[in-house]
């Protein structure tokens, strides 16, 4: 099977562990049937292909890319595709009682199909680093955390359709270039509209919508690895280090070494 390892047996901190995550790209998962039960959370984030989801009573719920999967500790469960079939996701295996509190509030087991699709590189960025101290393991957790919670939100915070499906494509690929209007063509408004109905939906216009998430990013990868301002410029598409010191100090209201090290 085509799986990458991101992460395996981070060290325990006070509000959890991560203890495995990783990427199948392509490929048909591999699970245990017909059920199975773990003492961990399971977080499953399928990008591309469809499966199902199978609850111990019978039941089976689909699961279709942009599905996001929780499986509590101690549930009967089965997810997968059918033979032969083929799916990408990326997931993590975490324990603790941040995780236990976050139950609560995400509740039963099973996929979920968020209106606006979660994006797949915040979540990549967040498995993949590597912590050096446990507090840096601790901003992990509480970003994957942050990730969980805005990817089951019970509602879009009441956006229409084609400004959610925008807000999607601005932070899918924080490096890449983008186009408004492409954008705008691609959820059917003019142009001008499209920014106006952004605007009053979202609060601000788009750039700043997908440079504020580019921001965050930058943020997360100064907490959760020792990456250079450079490496990190250069990951999230930034001119320069100059460049993104000045975004950063001006979003932040500090520079991103005092960020980093703590001090405000």
């Amino acid at each position: 099977m085509d799986t990458r390892i991101l992460a395996s047996d981070v060290p325990p901190t006070r509000i959890g562990q991560l203890v495995l995550a990783g990427e199948v790209d392509d490929d048909e998962p591999w699970v245990p049937a017909p059920l199975r039960v773990m003492d961990a959370y399971i977080l499953s984030f399928v990008t591309d292909g469809r499966g199902r989801y199978r609850y111990a009573d019978g039941q089976v719920d689909p699961i279709v890319a942009g599905s996001v999967t929780i499986v509590l500790p101690g549930e009967p469960h089965w997810y997968g595709t059918a033979p032969g079939q083929r799916w990408s996701e990326l997931f993590a295996v975490v324990t603790g009682p941040l995780f236990d509190t976050l139950a609560g509030i995400v509740g039963r087991s099973g996929p979920r199909q968020p209106r606006a699709t979660p994006s797949p590189s915040a979540l990549r960025t967040v498995l993949r680093a590597s912590p050096r101290s446990p507090l840096a393991a601790e901003h992990q957790l509480m970003a994957l955390a942050d990730w969980l919670l805005d990817a089951t939100a019970p509602d879009d915070g009441g956006l229409s359709p084609a400004v959610a499906t925008a807000t999607e494509r601005l932070a899918e690929d924080l490096a890449g270039a983008v186009d408004l209007r492409v954008i705008a063509a691609e959820v059917g408004l003019p142009y001008d509209v499209f920014r106006r109905r952004f605007v009053a939906e979202v609060g601000q216009p788009p750039l700043a919508f997908r440079n504020g998430r580019r921001l965050q990013a930058a943020a997360t990868l100064l907490r959760l690895t020792d990456m250079t301002l450079r490496e990190i410029a250069r990951t999230l598409g930034f001119t320069d280090e100059f460049h993104l010191s000045k975004r950063f100090r001006a979003h932040f209201g500090v520079p991103p070494r005092d960020y980093r090290t703590g001090r405000s």
